[in-house]
């Protein structure tokens, strides 16, 4: 008989193909040469960006430093002033007009810096002078001020004493600033219109960098086009170095940022380019094998055994790999994985069915204990009904407790019924013993009609009526005794509130009653509790709930929940 080929070590066929791959040094020397190029070239290039920096920050800063000193002119060399003063005396508004709209032609229609100034009072007498270096452009500058910007500023500036604000609207810079009368109160804001390419032509410096920006008081952006926008529409620089310096012009903060361009070592050495790209063409041949190899005995058998793990978790016990492996290694793994899977479907399967068993016999155990001594009271009660009244609530009576001895026997099995069943239940007790308290004793529901169809552990409210009415209502020869039906983050809650009290010794006896660690069995009454206890952990394990608690007012509140 002919033996059967073992494959091939996994180990062996990747030495091969590492073995195979020998240009990978040469590729290594390649990229450390592109590096020292590179970074001979960062250095040089740093050098020269921060000096052009500096050269573009200095003269920003003395041309901005000029029309904040324009603004201030207009302040103090008292002019504007004096017209208003005049004004405010003689009430001639086209005098006032006339004064300052002159003044400012005198003095900004030849500043290249500043393309037009508006001049808004805040009384509003009706005039508002301007002036600009071209008459078209301001005219219609004059328009869009008073229309989109006028009342904003003013806004702004209310809160600004002699300090100079610098806004933005629409793309276009503007700087304002107060005038105050001598008693230092505001009568008058003066607005710059800027003149955004002289203004910052330094940055022409900083051109052939990337990302070249201006950010004015963290407000405003000036990027290599003279564009202004929001600096929180700025984009990151991506992996280039970025560069920052700041200044400060009357109080204003001015951070002027530039990106160097990266060195491309393949674009710019040549030589380099075409030696790699011979090494590609005589390695791509060995680099395809390489990859087939990979794949076929590593890529593939693994993902055959991640294929065969989910299968495995989403519940397919006992999945087996009917795959042949290419190699001794996988062989091995999947002959493993098979027998892994055949045994955790056998365990799952016998620890299943003997839990099972387990849970359907410890219910109804516990279910043919629920208080026997119960149905002898009632037929005393019965029998009482019988002599002395008719026999209307003798058959009442006698379907309520039929109706009883079917929940507590569960002749059909069921671990669990609808809530409307299990409040019939709960009502056919509550009848019975509302014949004996009589008036004394008030029922209230407040029942989550939604939550009707929902299957609730069999005989899990009547314990906890009868535990109120035997405990307490029926020593104080009646009460008040509410059922309550709701849901509450996706679980349901069974309330049952009566009047009572307990002592502190009920408590401690409630407490050991309801402690899922401890041995209650020998603990004397209050066997309906202990019955919903024991029953809820079967059924729900650590999530189903029950506690008994003293309330205001001598209430007693027993409450259950678990999940819908």
């Amino acid at each position: 008989m002919k033996r059967k080929r073992q494959p091939t070590s996994l180990r062996a066929r990747l030495v091969t193909a590492v073995l195979l791959c020998w240009i990978f040094p040469v590729l290594a020397v390649m990229a450390l040469a592109g590096f020292l190029l590179g970074s001979s070239y960062e250095r040089a290039a740093r050098q020269e960006l921060e000096t052009r920096m500096q050269n573009a920050m200095e003269q920003l800063e003395m041309r901005m430093d000029a029309v904040f000193e324009a603004s201030k002119t207009v302040s103090y060399d008292g002019v504007v002033r004096n017209a208003y003063r005049l004004y405010q005396r003689e009430g001639d508004s086209a005098a006032l007009y006339g004064a300052v709209t002159e003044y400012l032609n005198q003095n900004f229609t030849r500043d290249e810096r500043i393309d037009a100034v508006f001049l808004t009072f805040w009384e509003e007498i009706g005039v508002h002078p301007y002036a600009a270096d071209r008459g078209d452009f301001g005219f219609d500058a004059q328009r869009r001020y008073r229309e989109n910007m006028e009342a904003d500023i003013l806004e702004k500036m209310s809160g600004i004493d002699t300090g100079i604000l610098l806004l933005e609207y629409d793309g276009e810079l503007y700087v304002a600033r107060n005038l105050l009368d001598s008693r230092f109160n505001a009568y008058a804001t003066v607005v710059l219109l800027c003149d955004r390419e002289s203004l910052f032509q330094s940055l022409e410096q900083l051109s052939q960098f990337e990302e070249a920006n201006l950010v004015i008081d963290d407000q405003l952006l000036v990027d290599q086009e003279k564009a202004l926008r929001s600096i929180t529409d700025t984009e990151k620089a991506g992996n280039n170095r970025r560069y920052e310096l700041t200044g400060d012009v009357s109080g204003h903060r001015f951070e002027l940022s530039a990106s160097l361009v990266p060195f491309n070592v393949w674009r710019e050495v040549p030589p380099i380019r075409m030696a790699v790209l011979f090494v590609v063409l005589l390695v791509l041949p060995m680099l395809l094998a390489v990859i087939f190899l990979f794949r076929r005995y590593v890529t593939r058998p693994v993902d055959i055994l991640v294929d065969a793990d989910n299968r495995l978790e989403n519940g397919q016990r006992g999945y087996h790999i009917d795959a042949r492996a290419n190699s001794r290694e996988f062989a091995r793994l999947y002959a493993h994985f098979n027998a892994m899977s055949t045994e955790l479907k056998n365990q799952f399967e016998r620890s299943y069915l003997e839990q099972q068993a387990l849970q359907q016999a410890q219910i109804k155990a516990l279910q043919s204990q629920i208080n026997p001594h119960f149905l002898n009271n009632t037929l005393e009660v019965i029998n009482w009904e019988a002599r002395m009244a008719g026999c209307e609530d003798v058959s009442a009576m006698i379907e309520a407790l039929s109706t009883m001895m079917d929940g507590a026997l569960g002749r059909d099995g069921r671990s669990q019924v609808p809530l409307r069943e299990e409040l019939g239940y709960a009502d056919a007790y509550l009848y019975i013993i509302r014949q004996r308290l009589g008036e004394r004793l008030e029922i209230e529901k407040e029942i989550d009609e939604s939550l009707l169809e929902i299957l609730v552990p069999r005989l899990i409210l009547q314990p906890l009526a009868e535990n109120a009415v035997e405990h307490d209502l029926t020593p104080r020869r009646g009460g008040n005794l509410c059922i309550r039906a709701y849901r509450e983050n996706e679980r349901m809650v069974l309330e049952v509130e009566h009047d009572g009290t307990m002592s502190e010794e009920d408590r401690e006896t409630v407490g050991r009653l309801l402690a899922a660690d401890t041995d209650n069995t020998d603990i004397s009454g209050k066997v309906g509790l202990r019955n919903v206890s024991q029953r809820l952990r079967l059924l729900y394990k650590d999530e189903g709930e029950i506690s008994l608690r003293q309330l205001e007012g001598e209430r007693i509140l027993t409450r259950v929940s678990f999940p819908v």
